[in-house]
């Protein structure tokens, strides 16, 4: 799974036509074969863009920056990516007038190990959902399978469950990682912030991460669409199980 060429020819195409102000994509990291997310407004970057399989950062996070605000953008989006772009459009943080998206028939991206992520293996709307443009050939919803980590926290008993989570919140920092990378969280104060908290306050403990973790999770029940940018994004690597109510959009 490599587009980007097509996607360099789209994104110098638009700077050229006078269609978009800064271009969202990903570019190699300088360091070894992982990417990170590049946001231009030079189209001589435009060489730089590049998409794998190791494109694995959710774009759509980047539309809720100052530098994006309010400007015409180019950005790719895989199936995940898209779904919450739709949100975000659906919600009114964004105006479709002022995209231009790539969609990807996304094929499943890697993780630094090579190895296929799981929610790309338990994807079931691999293709993008809106998009101008397409790449690839689009392969269409897939049966709902129930996520592994739900069914495995599924059958264990009460005391397991509360050991599980007490693992996470004694893990969590509060450094609000998982908050900032989630495209769905764009509330400019939060009441979980430490820094600003307004219910809880900034102490690292168990007890305070239980209760802001909890609060964010059911304010992203129903609107998680499984990108895992919370996942990539946290320096303690726990998992994301909070948000398990997902969307299909």
């Amino acid at each position: 799974m490599d587009y980007s060429k097509q996607i360099q020819d789209i994104a110098a195409k638009l700077f050229a036509e006078g269609k978009i102000d800064v271009f969202v994509g990903y570019r190699m990291n300088g360091f070894d074969d992982n990417q990170v997310p590049v946001v231009i407004n030079d189209p001589k970057e435009v060489p730089a863009l590049v998409f794998t399989e190791k494109s694995v950062f959710n774009l759509s996070n980047y539309l809720k920056a100052d530098h994006t605000r309010n400007k015409r953008v180019g950005l790719v989006v895989k199936g995940c990516d898209s779904r919450s772009l739709n949100l975000l459009l659906t919600e009114s943080q964004v105006k479709r007038d002022n995209l231009y998206i790539i969609g990807i028939a996304c094929e499943g991206v890697v993780d630094e190990k090579g190895q296929k992520m799981q929610n790309c293996i338990e994807c079931i709307v691999p293709d993008a959902v809106v998009y101008d443009e397409m790449l690839g050939s689009p392969r269409g919803k897939k049966d709902y399978i129930v996520n592994a980590d739900i069914a495995g926290l599924a059958v264990k008993g009460l005391v397991e469950r509360r050991e599980y989570f007490e693992e996470i919140f004694d893990n969590c920092i509060r450094c609000n990682a998982c908050r900032h990378s989630c495209p769905l969280c764009y509330c400019a104060k939060c009441c979980i912030d430490q820094e600003t908290a307004t219910i809880y306050n900034g102490s690292n403990t168990a007890s305070s991460a239980f209760h802001a973790l909890m609060t964010w999770s059911l304010h992203l029940a129903g609107r998680c669409v499984d990108c895992r940018n919370c996942e990539k994004a946290c320096p303690s690597h726990l998992p994301r199980i909070f948000c398990i109510n997902r969307t299909r959009r």
